[in-house]
């Protein structure tokens, strides 16, 4: 046989192996690419739960907190009238007004005082209070019961408050439950659901009251029998169940649903609060859901928390897609690599070069690593001996980084590093270099500089940019850096002398509080 025929039976042999190889390559890439993407896709769902999770719990934290602190504040208006043994109108109106009921405690409607009134002392209370120029008071509702309490006091003392004055919430057996358990207990107690007398016309809200007893000689120690003989009456403050979530509005977006129900029942005349009257918050379509009960000054709250699309969405970012997209596009990418290796020697050139830019730059951000930026330093010093100028180096480490990876994940913390980087480049002139070395630590050359003032324009530029707040998919992180600063000749003749006095330089920042800029002594200190 020729040499002639002997390459010709050669060229169909060549070309099956090539088809065979790269279809070889394609299946064993997509095959990872699979792999990949199911690790993805179950990460992505358990990151959307914990999530999820995180804001169920902060949501019954702060509903929990919010009450207490509610608490608290009935609790320093009953030591009001533990103080004094006559608490009047005006006394109350100015304790009441330091405490700025506006400002620091949102959704409460107020703070009040129900005094207890039997029956033979009616008309003495009634005819007293209005001495005080109230000349139409009446304890409401009329007609003959053992006992009455009447709201004397409630501040602020105008616009729908004042439709509360002389009420006698004992009436009402909610509320009197309510009143009645906390006269026993001597603790602060919840109502169930109520429409509070404040309310009037449309948009009536749901509302619930929480009272506190007030004892005469402070019987709040005595047995319960003792207790309910010295019962004087009890501070309350009422509120509007729309007007009290509000005040935790920045948890109430559009990507969760939030019910509030009294009690363990679920149904509509239990719902004291729907943040989305269209949805139901433990609706089968809803993936992220989730029932809780609360117990709170002798009171229970079912809670009912689902998490709408638009949720699952922003935590995920489409994290598992991206990858699965990625990773077919890479797929085609080897195997187009292969076809090429196998079809033209020049194309294997082409592969070293690429293979040439992954040793030389950083895989994450793009950025000149450790062994390209040691080349380039030695280039630029070398044209600094030959021209008598100076070259500057910083060194900069990132501030409050680890808790990004901490609470976040690796994730997180790569998708930073990367916006890090691209602020970094745009911080650096065409004839400087921005690498990194690993970690949270990059480095500036910055070649041909005048002096000091010019290294700290563009250290100082760069602090001010990483000082800025970054948004990565959808959380928003505040990190900062320290920088060091080192100029050469004066800092170190070589490379290795002038990126160790940086680095010194950077530790003296961190030293000095952190997020600051400091260049380096020639003794290997910072000025």
């Amino acid at each position: 046989m020729s040499a002639q025929e002997e390459r010709s039976r050669r060229v169909p042999d060549l070309l099956r192996a090539r088809d065979l190889l790269t279809a070889a390559v394609f299946l064993a890439s997509l095959l990872v690419t699979y792999q990949l993407w199911m690790d993805a896709a179950r990460s992505a769902a358990q990151a959307v739960q914990s999530v999820f999770d995180y804001r169920v719990r902060d949501m019954n934290e702060r509903i929990r907190q919010r009450l207490m602190i509610y608490e608290q504040v009935l609790l320093a208006t009953k030591g009001l009238f533990a103080a004094s043994e006559n608490v009047d109108r005006a006394a109350f109106r100015g304790f009441v007004d330091t405490l700025n009921l506006s400002g620091n405690y949102p959704g409460i409607q107020g703070i009040g005082y129900a005094v207890v009134i039997r029956p033979h002392e009616l008309a003495r209370h009634v005819a007293a209070v209005r001495d005080e120029g109230f000349s139409d008071y009446l304890v409401r509702p009329e007609g003959r019961r053992d006992l009455y309490t009447a709201i004397v006091f409630l501040e602020p003392f105008y616009g729908r408050n004042l439709r509360a004055f002389g009420y006698d919430m004992y009436s009402e057996p909610i509320r009197r439950m309510a009143m009645d358990r906390a006269r026993d207990t001597g603790e602060a107690t919840l109502t169930g659901k109520v429409t509070l007398v404040q309310e009037g016309g449309n948009g009536a809200q749901a509302g619930f009251l929480m009272y506190l007893p007030v004892y005469r000689n402070d019987a709040t120690q005595e047995a319960q029998e003792r207790r309910r003989d010295r019962i004087a009456g009890w501070v309350y403050a009422p509120f509007r169940m729309v007007d009290f979530m509000r005040g935790l509005s920045e948890q109430l977006d559009d990507n969760i649903d939030v019910e509030i129900y009294d009690g363990a029942s679920l149904s509509d005349e239990a719902r004291m609060f729907d943040s989305n009257r269209n949805l139901r918050a433990l609706a089968t379509q809803h993936r992220l859901r989730h029932l809780s009960r609360m117990e709170i000054a002798h009171h229970s709250w079912t809670i009912a928390i689902a998490a709408l699309p638009v949720f699952e969405q922003r935590a995920d970012a489409g994290r598992a897609q991206l990858i699965l997209q990625a990773g077919i596009s890479i797929s085609l990418l080897l195997a187009l690599l292969m076809w090429i290796f196998l079809d033209d020697r020049a194309r294997a050139l082409h592969a070293a070069n690429q293979a040439m830019q992954l040793a030389l730059y950083d895989t994450l951000t793009g950025l000149p690593n450790r062994k390209l930026l040691d080349e380039r330093l030695r280039q630029a010093l070398a044209i600094a001996r030959r021209n008598g100028s100076n070259t500057a180096l910083l060194f900069i480490d990132l501030d409050k980084f680890k808790p990004v990876n901490d609470n976040y994940g690796h994730a997180y913390g790569d998708l930073l590093l990367k916006e890090v980087a691209q602020r970094l480049q745009g911080c650096m002139r065409e004839s400087d270099t921005a690498s990194r070395l690993g970690g949270d630590e990059f480095v500036a050359l910055l070649p041909n500089v005048e002096g000091e003032h010019d290294v700290m324009v563009v250290a100082q530029k760069i602090l001010d940019t990483l000082n800025q707040p970054f948004v990565i998919a959808g959380h928003t992180f505040d990190i900062s850096a320290s920088i060091g600063a080192a100029i050469s000749p004066r800092d170190g003749r070589d490379g290795k002398a002038l990126m160790r006095s940086a680095d010194l330089a950077m530790y003296e920042a961190k030293n000095r509080g952190r997020s600051n800029v400091q260049f380096a002594r020639q003794e290997g200190g910072a000025e």
